[in-house]
């Protein structure tokens, strides 16, 4: 019965357009989007392994020349593209991909799209999974409002009722329905989104992409599925076709337009970060004030780099200088992550009450472009800075000048350029991500339960209704 059930409403679908030109619209623009990402990834993954195997090819062909000044000189790290940033970029517009790592202080990524884009982009990336996010459930409303409104309206659901037919098997029938008109228009999508990751996967990370393409697929079902029951039960509650899809647009608009972006705003507030300007200021003045104490206990003169310290000991003067700074730098950049992540994590448990930001969040992690995994590259990427700068260092100390007045004469060659480490960044495994992200699957799991008991809830059980 669930199956004559699914077949009749999916053929009206067909048979009225709405799956031709509303469905056709969509497929249309997720063929569109994956191609886009596909590009667009294969591009910044080639640029960025060429920039990066160059950055370190020209640091490796340094002159001679002053460690410290090499130092300053530093190099670029470049954080890699992930396979399923083709159907979800997640951040990556927003927070760059470019770490210079110059020696004593840790540096912002830089290079942002967002920055260059038009203001039409905070609207969101175009991409398959904004438009699953976004247009699906409007896409599942146009399918679905008058499902059973519609038939109350011309008098076929008495008549079903009258025939022995239980409101169950109508609900998953038509539910059945509603995902079949979905994944016709999804399977093409999914089929070209597939194949982008398998290609665009390096061989020894093709089964952690594979495992991530299922996990995401699987939460982009959940979250339709949890649209499907909804529409369902306001088509069954409301008095009308008419009533219910001015019901349902206007949970859409609440839903999806503008509550993500209130509570966005309101996260921030709960979650306030500092400025720029803030954060700058109050780091300089606790490093200042580090440095202050260090020279004081190191060397016990109570100004840096001053004519009271011999230029033979400017190279324990760095070393020491730099090994103060990094619990400053751990504790300031660490406090503002933290802020990042309260507010990331305030939003996903928001999707309790508004689904789209829980399968936004969920759908970022999974696909690797979420803040989580910026900030492992961004730790990695202060571990190499730190790491060039300890070698710099040592190689001070151990030609520190005995005549206390030759320190910037001294030149190092490529001897000491190639005892730095090639910058080597892997990105978390999806153990990992899942122990930050097991809460959006809950929540995906606990709305889709509701969503079923709503539905069933409102759903016609006598012919009187």
């Amino acid at each position: 019965m669930i199956r004559l059930i699914a077949q009749r409403e999916f053929t009206e679908f067909v048979r009225d357009g709405r799956l031709l030109w509303a469905g056709g619209i969509m497929l249309l623009l997720i063929v569109t989007a994956l191609g886009v990402g596909w590009q667009r990834q294969s591009h910044l993954h080639a640029e960025r392994h060429a920039a990066q195997h160059l950055d370190y090819e020209d640091w490796l062909k340094q002159d001679e020349r002053h460690p410290h000044d090499a130092a300053h000189q530093g190099m670029h790290v470049f954080k890699p593209e992930p396979p399923l940033s083709i159907i979800d970029p997640g951040i990556g517009p927003y927070v760059g991909s470019t770490i210079w790592l110059q020696a004593h202080r840790q540096s912002e990524v830089k290079f942002r799209p967002a920055q260059d884009a038009t203001g039409l982009q905070r609207f969101g990336t175009f991409s398959a999974a904004w438009l699953v996010q976004i247009l699906a459930p409007l896409l599942i409303i146009v399918f679905g409002f008058n499902a059973f409104a519609g038939e109350r309206e011309l008098g076929t659901l008495r008549q079903l009722m009258s025939l022995g037919v239980s409101s169950r098997a109508l609900l998953w029938g038509k539910a059945l329905a509603l995902a079949m008109g979905i994944g016709v228009l999804l399977v093409p999508g999914v089929v070209v989104a597939a194949a982008a990751v398998v290609i665009e996967s390096e061989p020894g990370r093709l089964l952690d992409s594979a495992l991530r393409f299922l996990m995401l697929g699987l939460a982009y079902a959940v979250y339709l599925a949890i649209a499907v029951f909804v529409v369902l039960a306001v088509s069954a509650r409301a008095s009308s076709s008419r009533v219910a899809l001015i019901s349902l647009l206007a949970l859409w608009i609440a839903g999806v337009l503008l509550a993500p972006r209130v509570m966005s705003d309101l996260s921030r507030h709960v979650y306030p970060s500092p400025s720029r300007t803030e954060f700058a200021s109050d780091l300089s003045t606790d490093l200042k004030s580090e440095h202050d104490k260090a020279w004081r206990e190191q060397f016990g003169v109570s100004t840096g780099w001053g004519p009271d310290l011999p230029l033979s000991k400017w190279g324990v003067a760095l070393q020491v200088n730099d090994h103060v700074g990094y619990g400053v730098l751990d504790r300031h950049f660490g406090a503002l992550w933290d802020t990042f992540e309260k507010q990331q994590r305030m939003q996903e448990w928001a999707g309790l009450l508004i689904p789209v930001l829980a399968v936004r969040s969920l759908s970022m992690g999974v696909s690797g472009t979420d803040f989580v995994q910026h900030r492992d590259f961004s730790v990695a990427a202060e571990r190499q800075r730190r790491v060039v700068q300890d070698i710099m260092s040592h190689d001070l100390i151990d030609h520190a000048d005995p005549l206390g007045d030759r320190h910037f004469a001294y030149e190092a060659n490529k001897e000491l350029w190639a005892k730095v480490p090639p910058f080597d960044y892997q990105t978390p495994s999806l153990a990992v991500v899942l122990r930050h992200h097991w809460s959006g699957f809950a929540i995906l799991s606990a709305l889709l339960a509701a969503a079923v008991a709503l539905a069933l809830l409102f759903v016609p059980r006598r012919l009187t209704l």
